[in-house]
């Protein structure tokens, strides 16, 4: 019985101690200031869309030859993932989006996706640990280079 008792608490213990460190930042992950930091560093200028501690949002404003691209960047919640977004518009209930579908697969990571209020969006999540300059100015010049290349697929 007592061995039992034992493992019991050896094994609550180790749970408690796993899921307390779940939501803290990871060794060379990025948190608010840090990307906001790295951005400019890059030499974008960057807006604060949100400033609510835990839920900051920066805007990236961009351009291509065709195009201003505005992409959002914000990390989530659990802190593993840096997510970069560009709205696109309104979603087109009457259009089909077959053309969408086909389109993620040219350009994964990067994705399509409409919201729960009917934006349409494209988003690119980057894994938020030991992220360099390099890889970030690659992630933002892809997604803003996807907006541009798929426009005939959701420019109405």
């Amino acid at each position: 019985m007592e061995l039992i008792r034992t493992c019991a608490v050896a094994t609550a213990a180790f749970a408690l101690g796993t899921t307390a460190t779940l939501h803290q930042t990871k060794p060379g992950a990025l948190d608010p200031n840090s990307l906001k930091a790295m951005v400019e560093g890059l030499g974008y200028e960057v807006k604060a869309i949100n400033t609510e501690p835990g839920k900051e949002k920066f805007e990236i404003p961009a351009k291509t030859a065709n195009f201003n691209v505005p992409v959002a960047a914000e990390i989530s919640p659990s802190k593993n993932y840096i997510w970069l977004t560009v709205h696109l518009g309104a979603n087109s209930p009457t259009k089909k989006h077959e053309q969408l579908l086909k389109e993620n697969a040219n350009i994964q990571p990067s994705f399509f996706y409409i919201t729960s209020k009917g934006a349409l969006m494209m988003a690119q999540p980057l894994d938020n640990r030991e992220v360099t300059a390099a890889i970030m100015k690659r992630c933002l010049e892809k997604i803003i280079n996807d907006v541009d290349k798929t426009a005939a697929s959701w420019k109405d």
